[in-house]
């Protein structure tokens, strides 16, 4: 039997918060290939569209992940396919050290090139909740944000990276004597899964 831990929690409270959630990037209108080329407008043409195309398994989101899973085991369910990316590490069964008691989820799923960003204020506004200040996400016309429960010593972030293309969910968090896996470091992350740029 698996532990419950805080990130669980944190992790549904801001999808809760925010109303948006991996999901399946399939089954939009059939006329929208149809419309007439005048339609996109000058702005939404400029920005890229990423994909997670290029990961094709757990194994290298952990390589990326590496400082921050120490100590954890992969969750069974994790998995890779054309719907997204789902890949967590846990305590392992019988873990009996505090400092392992920790979870760390990756996220990512497609966006339709029409998707609106998400909006970020009811986080911001919440106990916890911030706005990731990124140079990259603001260049490319995306948003961050973060929000956190706990304390300095022990905490648990849920971070969404929206960028067009892809909508990114990183759970992780501050453990004494790990590497915190924050807003900022989940921005990196992200980015480093998704662009080479």
């Amino acid at each position: 039997m698996r532990r419950p831990v805080p990130l669980s929690v944190t992790a549904a409270a801001l999808m809760l918060l925010t109303g948006c959630g991996a999901a399946p990037g399939a089954g939009g209108t059939p006329t929208a290939d149809a419309t007439s080329p005048a339609d996109p407008s000058p702005s939404d043409s400029a920005q890229p569209q990423f994909s997670f195309a290029q990961v094709s398994s757990c194994a290298e989101v952990e390589a990326a992940v590496q400082p921050y899973i120490e100590g954890l085991v992969p969750n069974e369910a994790s998995v890779v396919d054309e719907w997204g990316v789902s890949c967590s590490w846990e305590p392992a069964d019988g873990e009996l050290d505090p400092a392992n008691i920790r979870a760390v989820s990756v996220q990512l799923a497609p966006v339709e090139p029409d998707a609106e960003a998400p909006d970020p204020s009811l986080v911001a506004q919440s106990d916890g909740g911030t706005v990731i200040d990124s140079d990259w996400v603001s260049a490319h016309g995306g948003v961050a944000f973060s929000l956190t429960l706990g304390t300095a010593v022990a905490g648990a972030t849920a971070t969404t990276v929206w960028v067009p293309g892809v909508e990114a969910t990183v759970g992780g968090g501050t453990w004494d004597g790990y590497p915190a896996l924050d807003g900022p470091a989940a921005v990196d992350l992200v980015r480093g899964l998704i662009s080479a740029s």
